[in-house]
């Protein structure tokens, strides 16, 4: 009988946690820049060249899908963003950014990560109905989504 029990302690997952990995797709708020440039020429007594350019910026809601991953124990992970949402400053060459003050209770997830020295975003996952939200200060703005548990195991193909 003792045998039986240490061997159930020893396999049963009770106090083991495994890596958790989510997919999370919504929409994201990104700004899209354009540059626009006008010359003019006056005539005149004094004839005279002038340029210009105007940067207009306009937020846009698109589709996206986020990675998010927490190591066993929860005390280490990584968000992986799709190019749509990575910045051009400190973002386009990388996906995936490390957590920081990662806090999971019974009905939520929260986790910081670093961009770039201004991108410093904010992550909250309820752990009830699976929804994300995603703050930030600067590009990408937010993204709300529903996450599903991802099953890094299996090949789609």
């Amino acid at each position: 009988m003792k045998k039986l029990l240490v061997l159930i302690i020893l396999f049963s997952p009770i106090g083991f946690s495994e890596d958790l990995n989510l997919i999370c797709k919504g929409e994201a708020t990104v700004t899209d820049s354009q540059v626009s440039s006008s010359s003019a020429r006056v005539y005149g007594d004094v004839s005279a060249n002038a340029s210009g350019s105007t940067i207009t910026s306009k937020d846009r809601q698109t589709y996206a899908e986020i990675m998010f991953h927490l190591d066993s124990g929860f005390a280490n992970g990584f968000i992986q963003l799709p190019s749509v949402m990575r910045p051009p400053i400190g973002g386009k060459n990388k996906d995936k950014f490390e957590l920081k003050n990662i806090s999971v209770t019974e009905n939520e997830i929260k986790a910081e990560f670093r961009i770039n020295f201004l991108n410093k975003p904010k992550v909250s996952i309820s752990r009830v109905t699976g929804k994300m939200e995603y703050k930030a200060m600067a590009w990408p703005k937010n993204f709300s989504g529903d996450c599903s548990v991802l099953d890094v195991s299996k090949k789609k193909f």
